[in-house]
């Protein structure tokens, strides 16, 4: 049967707990300096008050003497981390390996307690036997099995420490052997980023040199660009000159038409209203004329019609009388009589 057996790295500590003495090693300096300069404010203030360049000097010297003072607690603290990293190491194989032969051990007693159960077995069911001679078989198979583990476990122990100081020794190597690997692909991998950088500077370099180039173009055809500018400046002020000059002189005669013009329009304007008012007394007259024509018409008309009745009732009235018949002009009885009377009336007036 298996038995429970602990994890043979328990004894190992965490990583981060490696990492706590630089911790309480930085807040020792800390307040290691922390302690000096309140020491320092304490002194009295004549002593504080040398040159500024003392001063500097003295803040120089204190920068490096905590910067070496750091580097040696580096120091002390791998050493301690690498020596307490040994240790748990040459532990943990310790505790791995008795575990393992104690495993072993009991896996061999396992099976030859097995094997016994089952030849006892077999026996017991072949003849029976007596107590004495079982208990007797018991204690002989105890007793064998006993003996021979203490043998092997006596004839591992010869080599059981060189083995495990080699094993040590090449852990230890291997995690050196990490470490400067480790050491070495930084470099590289810095050695390459380097190169790399140096690359692209080399690049940006060249860039930056055509776009030098590129600008001093660009500034140089600015140059020409404004000289020419100026150059259509001065031709165009002097054509702009000539075609103002041209231009007053058009604007001075185009001012003179327009005198006369207006001057031409304001005398038709008169003829204009001279012609309406002699249009309108004709009109009068010639109104005043038309009625004087017609009312004079009109009046002989009706005297003449007035006229021409009292001569036909005369003339009826007397042959009547006398017993003559009465004879009319056919034209008396027709319907253009009066109209042509009218028309002669015209035609004399």
């Amino acid at each position: 049967m298996a038995t429970a057996v602990p994890s043979r790295f328990a004894v190992l500590s965490i990583e981060d707990d490696d990492y706590k003495p630089k911790k309480t090693q930085k807040n020792a300096t800390t307040n290691k300096n922390n302690a000096k300069s309140k020491g320092d404010k304490s002194k009295p203030q004549q002593q504080q008050q040398p040159s500024k360049k003392k001063q500097n000097k003295g803040k120089k010297k204190k920068t490096n003497s905590d910067d070496q003072q750091w580097e040696q607690w580096k120091q002390k603290d791998t050493m301690a981390v690498e020596e307490t990293f040994e240790q748990e190491l040459h532990q943990a194989i310790l505790l791995s390996k008795l575990a393992y032969e104690e495993q072993l051990v009991s896996v061999a007693k396992n099976d030859k307690e097995h094997e016994q159960n089952k030849k006892s077995g077999k026996k017991s069911k072949k003849a029976t036997m007596s107590l004495e001679e079982f208990n007797s078989m018991g204690t002989s198979t105890t007793m064998v099995p006993t003996n021979e583990p203490i043998d092997k476990s006596r004839e591992v122990d010869a080599e059981f420490f060189e083995r495990i100081e080699k094993e040590t020794k090449e852990e230890i190597t291997k995690g050196k052997e990490k470490d400067i690997l480790k050491a070495r692909l930084n470099k590289i991998d810095d050695d390459i980023t380097f190169a790399q950088l140096r690359v692209e500077i080399e690049k940006r370099d060249e860039v930056i040199s055509q776009l030098r180039a590129e600008v001093h173009m660009l500034k140089e055809e600015l140059t020409q660009v404004k000289e020419r500018n100026k150059k259509l400046y001065q031709i165009l002020s002097h054509g702009e000159m000539k075609d103002k000059a041209s231009v007053l002189a058009e604007v001075a005669k185009l001012q003179e038409i327009r005198d006369e013009l207006t001057s031409e329009v304001a005398s038709l304007h008169a003829q204009l209203e001279q012609e309406r008012s002699k249009t309108r007394t004709s009109s009068v007259d010639v109104k005043t004329s038309k009625q004087t024509v017609r009312t004079r018409l009109f009046h002989r008309f009706f005297f003449k019609f007035i006229s021409t009745i009292l001569y036909i009732l005369h003339l009826v009235f007397f042959r009547t009388r006398r017993g003559r018949p009465v004879k009319m002009p056919k034209s008396f009885f027709t319907k253009n009589y009066y109209c042509d009377q009218l028309i002669l009336i015209n035609d004399t007036y």
